[in-house]
């Protein structure tokens, strides 16, 4: 029998980091930058300054499963956070002339002073990243989403019709805890990821690199001058996210969007090293606004998303149904029903831009992945939930593949199979069906007696009477920059059996 453990070793692996940085304590200083580093922060600060400009600086820490109470606190849910690994999330001090959103404080944890995980961008205002790039991994990714926005659900809109799951339109049409906003969890543009990094600067991992987030081209322009002065050596370490205000509400008012920055580090080839670096967090922001309010803007056009491309997996179609009528012949258990996963980007167009318009909770959408959600399971009868699809790093559309294992009340990931445990998984089902080696069949149970490639699901996990739901995650198309098209990939489905009556082997 093997089962998986993940959510423990999960959390054994990032609950130091909130044990040592803790949300209670974060600080600018909490963060150990190497001295060259603290050295251009410092130069930068002192230059802008010297020139007029308004700095503040704020700090960075962890957002782990266990920090989802904080979340599911204040909104009801944690955002369908991927355990995979932690995010990294920086908070900033909020200007003197800044909304305050009371109802949305502490979202992702208490923070001290006046510092915020979510904030506003003033017209003439960037947030500069200054970064120690964390070592070797599967995957790095900057991600600047809109977390909420004024303005009410329209029910007239074709999306919000055309959703009959419940469960569905829970999750996409939530408000936000206040009532004027809704939560948008939204991309304005591309993210900036490991291959974009490495494609512009010659390298990635173990290196400095820099980040503007900025929705004026004269506040890119005067950063990336001051960055070279203060000890960068060259532009094409410094990368910009362009904030376009013909789709983000830009000021510092009520009726401005919010938004907020994430760092997804995944899969380092050193997990120790990897682990040193989630610990010393070697990252500063900073807030930088100029004072010169009649000076004119130049804003950006609205971006548009990179073209995704895949390796079709459909002709692979056919072994897909082959499979899976042959693990339900190996189960005894023809008839039992099965439950396709859904492409949301598909589906319900889950794309930032567009869910801004709409207004509509884009779940985090990322160009970076091509994911997958299954409906809701009950596993309190005995029911062995076997997810049945193609191992997109074996077919040659993904960088690594995770399936997560959600809590489905809450929306929060607790646990992942990685695409190394899920390799080999549909080898026994060879004899009669082609290619399984780009397949796989996993299990998920309360009991995984008997069973191989099986993810036993505790009570500490999904507490009894709760269901489960798993997102199918593939990142990053080799070769590429960005996650597979959905439309050329199988879809993955959820096989429901009657856990009473297992087969006698595999």
């Amino acid at each position: 029998m093997k089962t998986h453990t993940l959510y423990f070793a999960l959390a054994a692996m990032i609950g130091f980091a909130s044990a040592a940085n803790g949300w209670n304590n974060g600080s600018s200083n909490d963060n150990q930058l190497p001295e060259s580093l603290e050295r251009k922060v410092q130069n930068l600060q002192a230059d802008l300054e010297a020139k007029g400009y308004e700095v503040t600086r704020g700090f960075w820490d962890l957002f782990t499963i266990e920090d989802c109470q904080f979340t599911i606190a204040v909104i009801g849910n944690c955002l369908g956070n991927n355990p995979a690994s932690p995010y990294v999330i920086p908070a900033v001090p909020l200007w003197p002339d800044e909304f305050v959103d009371e109802h949305i404080k502490d979202l992702l944890g208490p923070t001290p002073d006046d510092t915020w995980w979510t904030y506003r961008l003033d017209e003439r205002e960037a947030l500069v990243v200054l970064a120690q790039l964390p070592p070797p991994a599967k995957y790095f990714g900057m991600h600047t989403y809109v977390f909420t926005r004024e303005g009410r659900i329209d029910p007239a809109n074709i999306v919000f019709q055309s959703v009959t799951d419940p469960f569905l339109g829970e999750l996409l049409f939530a408000p936000s805890p206040n009532p004027s906003r809704s939560v948008m969890s939204a991309t304005f543009g591309n993210s900036i990821n490991n291959v974009v990094i490495e494609r512009q600067s010659g390298a990635a991992f173990n290196q400095q690199r820099f980040f503007i987030v900025t929705p004026d081209a004269v506040m890119e322009r005067e950063v990336t001058e001051a960055l070279l002065r203060a000890g960068v050596p060259d532009r094409n370490q410094v990368f910009t996210t362009p904030v376009s205000t013909e789709i983000f509400r830009a000021g510092l008012g009520p009726e401005a969007d919010d938004l907020w920055i994430t760092i997804r580090y995944t899969r380092p080839e050193d997990e120790e090293a990897g682990d040193e670096w989630r610990r010393q967090l070697p990252l500063a922001v900073l807030r930088v606004r100029d004072t010169n309010t009649a000076r004119p803007t130049e804003p950006y056009p609205k971006p548009d998303y990179d073209e995704r491309t895949a390796r079709s997996e459909l002709g692979l179609q056919s072994e897909f149904a082959a499979l899976i009528e042959a693990v339900k012949e190996h189960w005894g258990q023809t008839s039992a029903p099965e439950q396709p996963f859904q492409a949301l980007e598909l589906t319900v167009d889950l794309i930032g831009q567009h869910c801004l318009e709409r207004p509509m909770n884009c779940l985090g959408d990322n160009q970076d992945e091509d994911w997958r959600l299954s409906p809701r399971s009950s596993i309190d009868s005995g029911q062995v939930l076997a997810v049945v699809g193609t191992l997109k790093t074996a077919t040659g559309n993904a960088t690594y593949s995770a399936i997560a294992l959600n809590r489905s009340s809450v929306l929060q990931g607790i646990g992942n199979v990685f695409d190394e445990d899920l390799a080999g998984s549909a080898s026994a089902f060879s004899g009669t069906v082609d290619n399984t080696d780009r397949f796989y069949v996993q299990y998920f149970a309360r009991d995984c007696s008997g069973l191989s490639h099986c993810f036993e699901i505790t009570e500490e996990m999904i507490p009894k009477g709760e269901t489960v739901a798993f997102i199918e995650r593939n990142y990053v198309v080799p070769g590429t920059a960005r996650g597979a098209d959905s439309r050329q990939t199988l879809t993955p489905l959820v096989i429901i059996f009657d856990g009473k009556a297992r087969p006698s082997s595999r």
